[in-house]
């Protein structure tokens, strides 16, 4: 017996958890009778149990394992005792936990994450700050340096990201291509299906707005689709936002394990920057940087940037001569071996930072931290 193991009585549940299961590409062998349960117990990657195989389980002494996880429609104090009981790692509640046991299920199809991913979100403190170069930057930095690196372009008016990468002419998909919703997705299907550059042992995958027609397929749930499956797939995720902050750029804002906002050392754009780190601190528990982008014109210093917007500075970077020329006629800089201009420093600094940050906490409510019922 290789497949997770379904031990419930309740057969609509069964039905219900059986559709996730389909959902997810998983085999659940579904198991009604307790005799063949205790058989299956310890070799089953996971099992899942309702409330009353959770008490059969306690009431006969069936041995603590990890991997059980008890579903519920609702969860009730007797729940959580037999939860308890029986040693489960997680309650599941149905429907509004659909998506963990999709993930859980995916696992067991396909093997837990080899490592935790990290997501950052990019956005400018102004318009034309240069947060999407720098996104762009940041992503082919991690590809660079061996990681699989995903670059979510959430601006739909921004142009396209695949324009920044060098992937326009690269067969994939956009947007508008992806038919994903909520849920889970594997994450070498999600990177097959885009358009991708190989960095050595990295890789970069790009998946950008579309220029000839509405990004039909971004959506709040879609983006929480996309960035989730990266990071469980231990990639680095770049996403570049839109000021504003749509409910999609919402979306993985929520995600971001750090927020990186590009600052021009002018009065004007630190003051817009104060209200758009304001409203990222609204949709975020993410720490914020400033990237602190010269030459500073109007004497601002980065004491005087930071003290204005209201948020720590990561670093400060002077002007990259040539660099949109660059970009129009020879490609993005940091695209080409041996980069090592401004931009390519400045990422790989975003990039330390990102490591040192914690990840994002799952919505999981382990049994140690619940307090019945």
């Amino acid at each position: 017996m290789s497949g997770p193991m379904l031990f419930t009585s309740d057969s609509e549940l069964a039905e219900e958890v059986l559709r996730l299961a389909a959902a997810s590409g998983c085999e659940l062998v579904h198991v009604t009778d307790p005799s063949s349960a205790e058989g299956m117990w310890r070799c089953a990657p996971v099992v899942l149990l309702d409330r009353g195989t959770a008490e059969f389980g306690m009431a006969s002494g069936l041995p603590r394992r990890p991997g059980v996880l008890v579903v519920c429609r609702a969860t009730t104090e007797q729940l959580w005792r037999s939860a308890f009981g029986v040693g489960a790692e997680h309650v599941v509640a149905l429907p509004e936990q659909e998506s963990q046991l999709i993930d859980v299920l995916t696992d067991a199809l396909h093997g837990p994450p080899r490592r935790d991913g990290r997501v950052l979100a990019v956005l400018g403190g102004r318009g034309g700050a240069g947060a999407s170069v720098l996104a762009t930057a940041t992503a082919v930095r991690a590809a660079r340096r061996g990681d699989r690196a995903l670059l979510v372009d959430c601006d739909p008016m921004g142009g396209g990201l695949d324009l920044a990468t060098g992937t326009e002419d690269v067969d994939g998909a956009r947007w508008s291509g992806l038919a994903v919703g909520a849920g889970r997705l594997v994450a070498s299907a999600l990177h097959d299906a885009l358009p991708a550059r190989r960095f050595g042992a990295g890789a970069l995958s790009v998946l950008s707005c579309d220029r000839d027609g509405p990004s039909t397929g971004l959506t709040p749930e879609s983006v929480r689709t996309v960035v989730g499956t990266g990071r469980r797939a231990g990639d680095t995720v770049v996403c570049d936002l839109p000021r504003a902050l749509p409910e999609p750029a919402t979306a993985a804002l929520r995600h971001a394990d750090l927020v990186v906002v590009v600052v021009p050392a002018e009065v004007r754009s630190c003051a817009a920057a104060a209200r758009t780190v304001a409203s990222v601190a609204e949709r975020t528990a993410a720490p914020v940087r400033l990237v602190v982008r010269g030459p500073a014109t109007s004497g601002l210093g980065v004491a005087d940037v930071r003290e204005a917007v209201g948020a720590q500075v990561l670093t400060a970077m002077r002007a990259q001569p040539g660099l949109a020329e660059a970009v129009d006629r020879a490609g993005f800089p940091a695209l080409r071996p041996g980069s090592r201009g401004v931009l390519t420093r400045v990422a790989a600094r975003v990039l330390d930072e990102l490591d040192a940050c914690e990840s994002a906490v799952d919505e999981w409510r382990p049994l140690s931290t619940v307090g019945g019922g």
